[in-house]
């Protein structure tokens, strides 16, 4: 990692606009096309306009079935998005307000070529938020769960871990890897550029999770393959296998994550964290670190990551929004790259923490949600795959969920979430909770839950490839 030198922190940012990071390969090979029951590679060119996954596609576990036409980049060529010059000018207007130049203490860019501001904790974006003018930024909630070996369930001592500890491997940001970080007392952020806004039409698609949610089943562009306990609670974590599932088009995203809802109808209201691919939000094709949040049900309220202006972010050691240094991968054995993620109400008087592995991040503010909501308690705790089906050439998408594999190839091929739990509205640790699991069409994406009297805990297997002769 190095630190952008120059006269000021404004040239360097100037600079790196102007063409600091170095642009996608111009030509990549994708697969696959069956003809005749063989595979045949395909050429597709991809430049900035025209993104391309180059990640293996898992997803068609019947290629002698039917015949996958080639890729196309036609549906990533088209004319640009933003067709408004008054959207235009809000997204700049945007920018130019989003991190103030004055507030940024110095700035980094990253091996992968990706930039960060590093910027003074107490002038970050959350706390310019109206209503926020008097906060006090608290570093770490009153204290973890307790244990209480009475609530946990029954389990056999057949049913053991699926693996060893010694194949399990914790993954580490990119950020951070050469031992470089931001400075005590700064937090950093990513530096948004317009040409991640032009990948949206409007700068409320930019802050949504795009697109809206319109029906459930097997036709919503959201498509599920998750496990839910319904009960009052203050939270709930997770141990999250990483991947870098093929996505289809850039403006589609794959991820495994955590829910945490209370609000029902127009008062939906939930905190969301694990990782995500998403080319257009991100602009490269990794796998990332996210957090999503919506007080109004996935209406004009809520975002991504640092956004918006309501997370308030407490370390310096971790980056919201940041891509990983390593990922699991076929053929197996392979490690099993994977990190623990937690939501943690501290108190019913207390905010939404953030915990990534043994690091309190930060928090959601509890004014940011009203009593139908989450502002003292949560209703569900979600944990599961989500991907988004733009149903490209009016068939299902071949974007992946999970790892591609379905949840019955087992460990070291399909993603899995382990050591599953939540928190009492008492802070205590529900250890091996009652989920129940649903899909939204087990041909496409699927998962199965299991238990284990070892570290696994509750934990499960989800995933599938999208299209293919019974997903179409």
């Amino acid at each position: 990692m190095t630190r952008i030198a120059g006269t000021s922190r404004c040239s360097a940012r100037m600079a790196h606009i102007a063409g600091g990071v170095a642009p996608p390969l111009a030509v990549a090979w994708i697969a696959l096309l069956a003809l005749d029951g063989g595979l045949s590679l395909v050429a597709a060119q991809s430049n900035e306009r025209c993104p391309v996954d180059t990640s293996v596609d898992e997803g068609d576990p019947h290629p002698d079935i039917h015949r996958l036409k080639p890729l196309s980049t036609d549906d990533q060529c088209g004319p640009e998005i933003v067709v408004k010059d008054e959207e235009r000018k809000r997204m700049e207007e945007y920018l130019r307000r989003y991190v103030a130049e004055e507030t940024i203490i110095t700035t980094l860019k990253l091996p992968s070529g990706e930039v960060i501001d590093c910027v003074d904790i107490y002038r970050q974006p959350a706390l310019r938020r109206t209503g926020m003018e008097a906060h006090k930024i608290e570093f770490k909630p009153r204290g973890d769960p307790e244990d209480d070996k009475e609530r946990e369930s029954k389990v056999s001592e057949k049913d053991v871990d699926p693996a060893s500890l010694r194949q399990l491997t914790a993954a580490r940001q990119d950020y951070g890897a050469d031992g470089i970080i931001c400075p005590e007392k700064t937090i950093p952020i990513r530096h948004l550029t317009m040409e991640i806004l032009l990948n949206f039409e409007t700068l409320d698609d930019f802050f949504h999770k795009n697109p809206p949610h319109t029906a459930n089943g097997p036709n919503n562009l959201h498509q599920y393959a998750h496990a839910y306990r319904n009960g009052d609670n203050w939270g709930a974590q997770s141990v999250l296998n990483v991947w870098s599932p093929y996505t289809e088009r850039s403006s589609e995203f794959s991820l495994s994550q955590i829910w945490v809802v209370r609000g029902s109808g127009d008062n939906l209201e939930t905190v969301e964290t694990g990782w995500q691919k998403y080319r257009d939000l991100y602009g490269d094709y990794r796998p990332r670190l996210f957090i999503y949040f919506t007080p109004d049900a996935y209406g004009s309220g809520g975002c991504y990551n640092l956004s918006c202006s309501a997370f308030v972010q407490v370390n310096n050691s971790v980056y919201i929004g940041g891509g990983f240094t390593n990922i699991s991968s076929h053929p197996h054995p392979s490690p099993a790259w994977e990190f623990k993620i937690r939501w943690q109400k501290d108190g019913t008087e207390g905010h939404w923490w953030l915990k990534y592995g043994d690091t309190w991040v930060g928090y959601y503010p509890r004014s940011l949600f009203d009593s139908n909501g989450l502002r003292n308690r949560a209703s569900t705790v979600d944990f599961g795959g989500e991907i988004i089906d733009e149903q490209p050439g009016g068939r299902h998408t071949r974007t992946d969920m999970g790892s591609g594999h379905y949840p019955g190839d087992g460990f070291g091929y399909a993603a899995y979430q382990r050591q599953i739990r939540y928190i009492t509205t008492n802070n205590v640790w529900g250890v091996r909770p009652s989920l129940t699991d649903t899909r939204s069409d087990s041909d496409c994406y699927d998962i199965s839950v299991a238990n284990s009297s070892g570290s696994w805990e509750r934990y499960f297997y989800f995933g599938g490839g999208g299209y293919w002769a019974h997903c179409s």
